[in-house]
């Protein structure tokens, strides 16, 4: 063993090319691997810096979005005051309009307005003077009385004529006219600060009792009494009226013991009054009352039948 590495250490000491390669390797070696390890970290860089590349463009078109996202914004916020202005006016316009067809319709309205008839201008008219007294003549021509009758109603155009029991009436009536067959005038006469002129009775008189007011009707008799025989008749006429009127009498009778006085217009066709008279007194006041009612409107007695035995007498 001791000679082999005798021989060895000899040669090496023989050959020194050794000492070339320690000399000139070693750098080399050393290089190499420095190089190695540089190229490593240079592909490490790269990447890198393509990654830092990569990140920056990122950040670019991000910065580039975040400004045409503002700008878009910016652009709507101006689009919605545009909006918010055109709304604005179209609203403005909108209320012009519905003002103009409110005036439209309030025209159309006011052209359409049906007018009042005559009747309903009469009955807003004694609608002013309920409670009031009317001087009230016939169609013939023939007067109520000086006292008229009282207006106590004006309903659906048709006017109600209360004449209440007096000294002259012992009974108290209802009478009724629809305005479109009377003329009236707000024109006083005597004690009465109207007047009505009848054309054409409505209905049939309504015996109201002895009720001296109209409150007091409640308490009055809703339908005629009966009637015994006619006893008593007298027709009268005036010159320039083809219609007569007359008187009628009745007896009484079961049901009813008064004397019952009945007028009567146009040939007997239309009452329009009925009294019932307590005793033959009271039938020759009432009676001569009417009568002479009548002669001082200028009609005559024309003819009848009957009466002296109720003292009553004719003119």
């Amino acid at each position: 063993m001791g000679a082999y590495w005798d021989t060895a250490r000899l040669w090496l000491w023989i050959h020194p090319w050794y000492h070339a390669f320690i000399l000139v390797g070693t750098p080399v070696l050393i290089s190499t691997i420095l190089g190695w390890w540089g190229l490593h970290h240079s592909r490490e860089a790269n990447r890198l810096s393509g990654e830092n590349n990569r990140l920056s463009g990122e950040a670019n078109r991000l910065r580039t979005d975040a400004i045409r996202i503002g700008e878009e914004q910016k652009n709507s916020v101006i689009r919605i005051e545009q909006l918010q202005g055109e709304r604005n006016k179209l609203q403005a316009e909108l209320n012009e309009l519905q003002t103009k067809r409110n005036v439209s319709l309030d025209q159309i309205a006011v052209g359409v307005k049906k007018d009042p008839t005559p009747a309903e201008k009469t009955a807003a008219k004694l609608r002013n003077h309920i409670g009031d007294r009317a001087y009230v003549t016939n169609h013939d021509g023939g007067s109520w009385g000086g006292m008229g009758a009282i207006i106590v109603e004006v309903t659906d155009e048709i006017v109600t004529l209360f004449t209440p029991v007096s000294q002259s009436s012992s009974r108290a009536m209802a009478n009724f006219v629809h305005c479109d067959k009377m003329q009236f005038l707000e024109v006083a006469i005597g004690g009465c600060p109207v007047q009505i002129k009848i054309l054409e009775r409505f209905g049939s008189p309504v015996d109201c009792g002895e009720a001296r007011t109209w409150a007091e009707r409640s308490g009055a008799q809703t339908m005629a009494l009966p009637r015994g025989n006619n006893v008593f008749s007298a027709t009268y006429r005036k010159d320039g009226v083809g219609p007569t009127r007359s008187i009628h009498v009745y007896d009484p009778t079961n049901g009813n013991t008064n004397y019952t006085l009945v007028t009567r217009d146009n040939n007997g066709q239309e009452e329009t009054g009925v009294f019932y008279c307590n005793g033959v007194k009271e039938l020759a006041t009432k009676f001569n009352v009417i009568q002479l009612e009548w002669l001082t409107d200028k009609w005559r007695w024309n003819g009848g039948s009957g009466g002296n035995s109720l003292f009553l007498f004719t003119h």
